[in-house]
């Protein structure tokens, strides 16, 4: 391809998209341990308590309760884009921000509630990562 384009090589992959990768005995180790900081930073909840499950027992989502407040619908789905575009290398969320972004055009008090929980998950889950299997000799 140098031969065809001009390019310059920028040595290994360390950052990209609010990625990190990370070379250790042959694998590669993805991670957004940054990315998910940036996020409970920007949502204020970079000091609250880590959770170890998604949503409580017995958590259900609808839009028929009327007396649930509404919420800031720009705040809301901003929120939710941010926590899906952890889902590529977290796909354990990938289901419950699905539910709760069904409710992105009126979202309710208990909805906003549920993606709030799901940020607090991932501050417990901040430090796991996914990585590639080993090359065969």
């Amino acid at each position: 391809m140098k031969t065809e384009f001009e390019m310059i090589d920028l040595g290994k992959l360390a950052y990209f998209l609010g990625m990190e990768f990370v070379t250790v005995l042959s694998r590669i180790i993805l991670h957004k341990k940054k990315y998910a900081m940036e996020v409970l930073k920007r949502f204020n909840m970079t000091n609250c308590n880590a959770s170890i499950t998604l949503a409580g027992v017995g958590v259900k989502l609808d839009n028929t309760s009327k007396d649930d407040e509404l919420v800031d619908p720009t705040l809301f789905k901003q929120l939710i884009g941010s926590l899906r575009y952890m889902c590529n290398n977290k796909p354990d969320i990938s289901f419950i921000i699905g539910l709760v972004s069904r409710f992105k055009a009126e979202p309710r008090n208990s909805h906003f509630m549920v993606a709030k929980r799901i940020l607090r998950y991932l501050k417990g889950t901040v430090k796991y990562s996914a990585f590639s299997p080993s090359e065969s000799n």
